[in-house]
């Protein structure tokens, strides 16, 4: 407010009442696999993360899928096969109602980039992969400058009127030129997204195709899954709430899903998920031994297996439980987080392995979050987590809680900085109120308790204390029928 020298009346409007929490997402999915085109993950670089809004975009950035059963990849020694995992993922996601995904990739061994010259320019793809092989790149005369196109299939770069020196070629390639009055590329309006521009002097481009030198290979032999925690690392701080590691079984990364998921839901990092993991067979056996406890209820741990048609051969294709994650990760994204996947269905052809009742008991007793072949469509016996803590063994348990521990946040951190008292505390008051009371209208909450308060000593300390009581709402999962016969 404005000293008062001259008189008048000085008027301080606060707003602190007016103050309602943010929009809160629950269902974006955090899908981290093997492809043939896109930059490999990077942590310190969040353009390495790609959120396509659908599975058509995803094929452009990430390229398709292989041959499943025919992968461009094995090891001729053992001869056991690689085939790229994350558009594969990706689809049964999409199929199964996924809205927001946030795609990285990563690559083992063997990988290579591929690069293409062009007089004193060279291409050089801006990851490995084949995905950037057999690329048309090509320079044509326009009146002393050049129209230059990047072109695969239906994947296509132009740019109009480029200056002919190598340098200023390579920049505008590249989207650094400082003043490019040319005109804009086609497809994206600035450099390209899948070469960057090398060039080796300022001699003069003249019009002609680019010849590919080196040859991209995909690196789809991750190994013990180094290069899937550099892909969680790029995950850490975006907003996702389920992560799925594409094609990998719970053996070998459930305690790394396992962490990353508590890791990224501590109170520093404040991204509270969960990790949808499956497992690379059928038996039963294994799918009780190997599941992991997550005392939280942050892990998911699926089987069996599905059928679904594979989009490279077009064949229906066995796929194990490491790829029903991600259809269970795009059904669980479609839900409020209060709507249990209990009996809901599966978009898949079918079942790896149809268990009788006892044996889908024993999955349920062992907290495997299981799929049936009821009555021909697939669906969920019961929705639960990996967690031996009853309280958190229903899915929706562990949403609502994480819905209202993001609501909170939303509601609180705006009155981080400002007067800790009576008023404002009653303020803040209000905000979280509304949050839990619209928890309550759309039946998240049964009912809850809320205070807002602090001693002397914690306002002297700059502590607000926020004290709830939340009852969750509880989704059927048995329904017991007693029959008098008379």
């Amino acid at each position: 407010m404005a000293e008062m020298i001259l008189p008048g009346t000085y008027i301080d409007v606060r707003a602190e009442k007016l103050i309602t929490p943010g929009p809160v997402s629950t269902g974006n999915i955090g899908i981290v696999g093997t492809a043939s085109r896109g930059r490999l993950a990077d942590a310190t670089d969040a353009t390495t993360v790609y959120t396509p809004a659908n599975i058509g975009e995803a094929r452009q950035i990430f390229g398709p899928a292989d041959d499943y059963e025919n992968p461009l990849e094995s090891d001729p020694a053992t001869g056991e096969k690689f085939p790229l995992t994350l558009i594969r993922a990706m689809e049964l996601a999409f199929n199964n109602g996924a809205q927001r995904v946030f795609a990285v990739r990563v690559a083992g061994a063997g990988q290579a980039v591929a690069d293409y010259a062009l007089g004193a320019v060279t291409f050089t793809a801006l990851g490995p992969g084949t995905g950037y092989n057999g690329f048309t790149i090509s320079a044509v005369d326009n009146s002393g400058l050049l129209n230059v196109t990047i072109k695969l299939g239906s994947l296509i770069e132009t740019w109009r009127d480029v200056p002919t020196p190598a340098d200023e070629f390579a920049q505008v390639i590249n989207g650094t030129h400082p003043g490019y009055p040319y005109g804009s590329k086609a497809s994206t309006g600035g450099g390209s997204t899948l070469f960057r521009a090398v060039n080796a002097g300022n001699a003069a481009i003249a019009p002609g195709d680019a010849v590919q030198g080196a040859v991209g290979a995909n690196g789809a032999n991750t190994g013990a899954g180094a290069a899937y925690e550099d892909g969680l690392n790029a995950l850490l701080n975006q907003d996702v709430q389920i992560v799925v590691l594409a094609g990998q079984d719970a053996t070998q990364l459930g305690s790394m899903l396992s962490g990353h998921v508590n890791n990224a839901s501590n109170d520093l990092n404040k991204r509270e998920r969960i990790g949808v993991i499956g497992t690379n067979t059928a038996v039963l056996a294994n799918l009780i031994a190997n599941n992991e406890d997550n005392p939280e209820g942050r892990l998911v741990y699926v089987g069996p297996g599905v059928r679904a048609i594979d989009s490279a051969s077009s064949r229906e294709v066995v796929l194990p439980g490491t790829y029903t994650a991600a259809a269970v990760a795009g059904l669980i994204s479609s839900l409020d987080p209060h709507f249990s996947p209990t009996n809901k269905t599966i978009v898949a052809n079918g079942v790896q392995q149809n268990f009788n009742g006892t044996e889908l008991e024993q999955l349920v007793l062992n907290r495997v979050f299981a799929i049936e072949d009821r009555a021909g469509a697939l669906r969920v016996v019961r929705g639960i987590t990996s967690s031996t803590n009853s309280a958190w063994q229903q899915v929706t348990t562990r949403r609502i809680v994480d819905f209202a521990r993001k609501g909170v946040r939303s509601a609180a951190d705006p009155f981080i900085g400002k007067l800790n008292n009576a008023r404002v505390r009653g303020a803040m008051h209000g905000s979280i109120n509304s949050l839990l009371a619209d928890m309550v209208d759309r039946e998240m909450l049964v009912s809850y308790e809320l205070e807002v308060t602090a001693t002397r000593e914690q306002e002297i300390r700059g502590i607000a204390q926020v004290n709830m009581v939340l009852r969750p709402t509880f989704s059927i999962d048995y329904i017991r029928v007693v029959m008098y016969l008379e």
